[in-house]
This record gives structure tokens, C-alpha cells and sequence, in this order.
């Protein structure tokens, strides 16, 4: 099925961006269905100028200071004895980082999130690390909805790599988030977090236009779009 853009949804997406220049710029899309090959030169034109519009880009310091925020806000933690997890900034600094992670997917991820949130027991208790736990989840669920289509280009196959290289990019798995986590949880662990991420959200993993601009709308003033 083809997910047709709103063009006040695209217009947020930029704003999150926020471009150093013009040529950094996101341009609206139509839609963000699978791509198509074509051998018309004027297409493939066109297809080059989009896959440079998705580019991979470093979120920028609001996005991953209300990716911060909302893991922050997202429920209670027992005491700290002594703090092993990383620092939670860095932690999402880094794996958006090498992983790839746009602004396109870490909206959904903040959607998915939502959704768990709100499937949490009332009296439900966190450990140190579970707001890591919710990032990788939600990171890797997104980015596999988005496997595929032009809103997920900035990870589009081209080889294994586990950086993050312009010139190189590749789809997030289970195998690479454990190596980008430098092994803080191994395969089993995050194969696991996955699926119970999964059941916490009863697999709804559907994320339209509608629902990314309404999800913008309600956020707009804490992204100072």
C-alpha cells in the first residue's frame, strides 16, 4: 500500500532537521512507498536527487535532546546503587549515530514508545538501563517498518558496515544493534527486547501520515517547530 505524505507532516520533518544550508534541505516527497527502478534517464535523474534529500544526516541536538526527555519521562526507576548503564545522552547520541537513524525513523520510534508507555501496569518499575532497552527496541521496530521505502533511505543497503559512512550505509539488524551497543546485551538479549517491545505494543507497528502529524502537532512546542 502506498503511504501518501501530508505535506504539513514533510514540513515538520524539516523543521526537526534543521538544515545548515540549503542544500542540506529535505525536500517533501510524495509518498513514502518502495522505490521503483527505472532505466529512463530522467528518472533516474530524479531518483538520485531524492536519495540525496535522505541522505544520512546526525540528528540534530533537539531531537535527541527530547529523545532524552522522553525516556527520562517514561516511568519510575528503583534506586541507583552504582550507575552501570551509560549516560543516557550519549547512549542515544551515539547509536542514532552509527546506526543511521533519521529524523523520519526516530519520529516512528517516539510513536512506538508512546504506545508502550501506555500499555505499562500503573505501578510498572524500571532498572537503570531500561530507557537503553526502550531506544534499542524502538530503533530497531522502526527502522524495520521502514525498511524499504524512501523514509527509511538513510540506512539503504550497500554492504556490512557498523559506522556510520555516507558513502556506505546498511539496514539495522538484530546481529549489527549488538555490536553498536558494544556488546552491552548480546543477540539473545536483544532479540528479546524486541519481541517483548513487540507484545507491549500488541505488534502495532502501523504508522501513517495522519499519525506522524497529529504526533507532531501534540509535540510541536517541546520541538520548537
Amino acid at each position: 500500500m502506498t503511504i501518501y505524505i501530508d505535506t504539513m507532516t514533510m514540513s515538520f520533518i524539516t523543521e526537526i532537521q534543521q538544515p545548515k544550508k540549503p542544500s542540506d534541505s529535505i525536500h517533501p516527497l510524495p509518498s513514502i512507498s518502495k522505490s521503483n527502478t527505472t532505466t529512463n534517464s530522467s528518472n533516474s535523474s530524479n531518483n538520485d536527487d531524492d536519495e540525496k534529500s535522505f541522505s544520512f544526516k546526525p540528528l540534530p541536538s533537539i531531537v535527541i535532546d527530547y529523545f532524552a526527555l522522553t525516556m527520562c519521562d517514561f516511568l519510575p526507576t528503583k534506586p541507583i546503587q552504582e550507575r552501570t548503564a551509560p549516560e543516557l545522552m550519549y547512549f542515544i547520541q551515539k547509536i542514532t549515530y552509527n546506526a543511521r537513524i533519521s529524523c523520519y525513523i526516530a519520529v516512528v520510534a517516539w510513536i512506538y514508545i508512546d504506545r508502550c508507555k501506555a500499555a505499562l501496569p500503573q505501578r510498572a518499575i524500571g532498572d537503570q538501563d531500561t530507557a537503553h532497552r526502550m531506544i534499542i527496541a524502538s530503533l530497531l521496530v522502526a527502522s524495520k517498518f521502514l525498511h524499504g521505502t524512501r523514509w527509511g533511505a538513510s540506512q539503504q543497503l550497500d554492504g556490512p558496515h557498523d559506522v556510520a559512512d555516507e558513502s556506505k550505509p546498511y539496514w539495522l539488524t538484530n546481529q549489527r544493534m549488538k555490536r553498536l551497543c558494544d556488546d552491552m546485551y548480546t543477540l539473545q538479549e536483544i532479540n528479546q527486547l524486541e519481541r517483548s517491545f513487540l507484545n507491549l505494543i500488541d505488534y502495532q507497528c502501523w504508522v501513517d501520515e495522519a499519525i506522524v502529524q497529529d504526533y507532531l502537532v501534540k509535540h510541536r512546542q517541546e520541538l520548537l517547530l
